[in-house]
């Protein structure tokens, strides 16, 4: 393997709790070719971090190897609470937190988040110079206890959380971030790219 994309000390948190309301099915279980979403992305990670870290909602569960999965806390509090309790089962200093519906992984903007962390608590994408992308980034475990606060009050979107601690954007154009599954459209176009893709 390339040591270029080997964080040895970095855990990777994917989350795949939710509802996806606008998908209308569990995301995660989104056939892929001839695995579901979460094993294409979990295949994409493995090798490469310390540990991969699964954040499910409460009750869930998936038939996963070289994975751990643990569960919200807090139910209905979205992300935060995903990230959450992905920060509180990693075993690492420094988190990468990902979307299962983000199906292409990226590893050279892991490596371009890491080299410019610093001191900073967060470093997170922002496409186009304006749009946040908090769902794709590094987050350092001493942020627990900010995020289990924010959830308390009742702030539930993780741009209360960039707004609170020491973060840093990482601007790139939108399309670097190509394939996020939303809808049932964006799903379907992600398989017909994956179809011409297999036939060049």
């Amino acid at each position: 393997m390339n040591d270029e994309f080997l964080f040895k000390d970095l855990s990777v948190i994917v989350l795949a709790g939710g509802q996806s309301r606008r998908m209308g099915r569990d995301k995660a279980s989104l056939p892929v070719n001839d695995r579901t979403l979460l094993e294409q992305v979990i295949q994409q990670l493995d090798g490469h971090f310390k540990e991969t870290i699964i954040s499910v909602s409460n009750g869930q569960h998936y038939e996963l190897k070289n994975a751990r999965q643990v569960e919200d806390r807090y139910e209905g509090a979205g992300p935060l609470a995903g990230i959450l309790a992905g920060l509180q089962a990693s075993s690492s200093g420094v988190s990468l937190v990902i979307p299962c519906d983000q199906p292409e992984v990226d590893l050279h903007l892991v490596r371009q988040m890491l080299q410019a962390l610093g001191q900073y608590d967060l470093v997170y994408l922002r496409l186009d110079g304006q749009i946040p992308h908090p769902l794709f980034a590094l987050y350092r475990r001493s942020l627990v206890p900010v995020i289990e606060q924010l959830i308390k009050e009742g702030k539930l979107s993780v741009l209360y959380l960039l707004a609170e601690v020491e973060s840093l954007a990482l601007d790139l154009p939108s399309n670097k971030i190509r394939w996020h599954l939303n809808s049932l459209e964006d799903y379907q176009s992600y398989l017909e790219y994956l179809r011409r893709k297999s036939q060049k």
